[in-house]
């Protein structure tokens, strides 16, 4: 199992752009679903209003909470890279992981996304969150814990100290990871499930909803419902 987030982007956006920078590009949203709706709060509870929501199938000037879907990825791609910000919007389930998929393809268009963090959120001035990581209402995050690259940490789910996540995973509501647990890349973890201190899982692994980790799981592999 290899568990290496600081060596893949270990940049804070928020930290080393500085709020003026954040505050003077647009922000599009990638997706017009029920996971650009939390995206799209969360990014008003900091502060910040997007400019559009893009999504290929949704009808341009329909609107979601109010921002308007201003069309598909030809349009986004009329922006240079580095006059926007992307929020991605995209959702994970068990089975499909295209918010990982649509990060890779507009960063490697040189396009980068912004830190998502709620204002309700509480993280540790000690943790590091990389680039697009996502912290939703009511998480938690604990000194030394790492957040990798396109994370999205859900809603009430609570980072302990020196916690490690490595890039693309998704940590549903209410997952509770004790100190020191590493994650791998890409793993998806099921509402509710409880990791205890210092177990690791690697990259693709899924861990049910409730299920309680008590034992390292290897690169692909499953845990089931305790």
């Amino acid at each position: 199992m290899a568990f290496s987030p600081r060596n893949s982007m270990t940049t804070c956006l928020q930290a080393t752009e500085g709020e003026e920078l954040i505050m003077s590009k647009p922000i599009y949203v990638l997706g017009a679903g029920g996971h650009a709706k939390v995206i799209i709060d969360a990014l008003q509870s900091q502060g910040l209003t997007p400019s559009g929501v893009v999504d290929p199938v949704a009808q341009p000037g329909d609107k979601v909470l109010g921002i308007e879907v201003i069309g598909g990825d030809d349009v986004l791609q009329s922006f240079a890279p580095d006059s926007v910000w992307l929020a991605n919007g995209v959702g994970a389930t068990p089975k499909s992981r295209v918010n990982a998929k649509l990060f890779a393809i507009w960063r490697d268009k040189g396009y980068r996304f912004i830190n998502v963090r709620h204002a309700s959120a509480i993280v540790s001035a000690h943790a590091q969150a990389d680039e697009g990581s996502q912290i939703m209402a009511g998480a938690v995050v604990q000194a030394s814990a790492v957040i990798g690259a396109g994370v999205v940490v859900n809603t009430g789910a609570r980072i302990d100290h020196d916690c490690v996540i490595g890039q693309h995973c998704f940590i549903a509501p209410s997952v509770t990871m004790c100190g020191g647990v590493q994650v791998g890349e890409r793993t998806f973890i099921g509402a509710g499930a409880v990791l205890l201190p210092g177990v690791r899982v690697g990259s693709n692994a899924l861990i049910a909803a409730n299920a309680v980790v008590d034992a390292d799981v290897a690169d692909g592999g499953c845990v089931l419902r305790a």
